[in-house]
């Protein structure tokens, strides 16, 4: 009794289907790419993209730079340096 099995390898109709199936996608990737000009990037961009535009986050990010310079960057909050206040 032969218990030992040869994996059967898959056609070469199975392995062109697969590599074509791979190309298709390649290209489907591929074709998201493209070059955006400096000057036309200011018309692409969104305003929900801007951090500047969300007072919350804006907050936070004041917290963090005043917590890690230890003093008040002019942002209304003091800082120990230590981030416990």
């Amino acid at each position: 009794m032969n218990l030992a099995r040869t994996p059967k390898l898959p056609s070469a109709a199975v392995l062109a289907r697969l590599q074509l199936a791979f190309l298709l996608a390649l290209a489907a990737c591929a074709g998201g790419c493209a070059h955006v000009p400096p000057y036309a990037r200011e018309d692409l961009t969104r305003p929900g993209m801007e951090s500047e535009s969300e007072a919350e986050e804006e907050r936070f990010r004041s917290h963090v730079y005043d917590a890690r310079e230890g003093a008040a960057g002019g942002h209304g909050s003091t800082g120990g340096g230590c981030g416990c206040n």
